[in-house]
């Protein structure tokens, strides 16, 4: 009977293991970053991942998100392209899909990330492609239709942030400020924290005579996070901020 060495055997497994899997190990440690907000070292951390050249899927998605985050359109597109080509499962290129439509319409080409959405939402369904086809029917400007899709999404996901924003300012869009008032107190129920939350309630409060509550919270928009894929510029929000503040 062969004289085995056991522990030799386990460590060369364990390097093996480590070899294979050693971008994704990396890449826990780029979600740490992220976690800790420090965006553009989670970044850094998943590029040096990425260069091993065999970081999974999920983790190569997450990347490009953060690309797209920080203005990184071109190399966020690669990264998500090369995601659906190499994808063994639908669900996973869908995902990728979904994020890649941020790209087009961050390019400029409303139309078309509109297109893409449609037709991916025909086959799937998820919070995340209702959030992002309904806030770009909200930027069409297109009041019916805005305010069709995004009662849709209500229903598919009622909890969603995202989804109540956007159903909030589609009924502005349609004029029913009353019925987005509600949607916005909805909305705050669940602590959003993103700066278009703050300054669309704000500003409706102050149309709607409630100044010094919509001031406040138009001035808790600005200590929120503005990133490449938000609507809103910090600039636009301190224009209007000095306005109301004057009223």
């Amino acid at each position: 009977m062969p004289n085995l060495n056991y522990p030799l055997i386990i460590l060369i497994i364990g390097l093996v293991y480590l070899a294979a899997k050693r971008a994704d190990i990396v890449a826990r440690i780029a979600h740490f970053h992220y976690a800790r907000g420090n965006t553009q070292k989670s970044i850094n951390t998943f590029a040096f991942a990425n260069k091993f050249g065999n970081m999974n899927a999920n983790n190569k998605i997450v990347y490009g998100y953060l690309l797209l985050r920080v203005g990184e359109i071109n190399t966020a597109a690669k990264v998500l392209n090369l995601v659906i080509l190499q994808a063994k499962k639908p669900p996973v290129a869908n995902r990728a899909k979904a994020m890649l439509a941020l790209t087009t319409w961050k390019r400029g080409d409303l139309d078309d990330a509109i297109e893409s959405l449609e037709s991916l939402i025909e086959s799937y369904r998820t919070t995340n492609v209702y959030q992002n086809l309904g806030l770009m029917y909200v930027l069409k400007g297109e009041p019916k239709r805005a305010l069709e899709f995004n009662l849709e999404a209500a229903e598919f996901n009622d909890s969603d942030k995202i989804i109540l924003d956007n159903l909030a300012e589609a009924y502005l869009l349609n004029g029913e400020r009353e019925k987005a008032k509600e949607v916005y107190e909805k909305l705050f129920t669940l602590s959003p924290h993103f700066p278009e939350a703050f300054f669309g309630y704000g500003k409706l409060l102050v149309e709607l005579g409630e100044t010094e509550r919509g001031v406040e919270l138009i001035r808790e928009a600005l200590d929120k996070p503005f990133t490449f894929l938000s609507v809103l510029t910090r600039e636009k929000v301190e224009r209007y901020l000095e306005w109301a503040e004057g009223q």
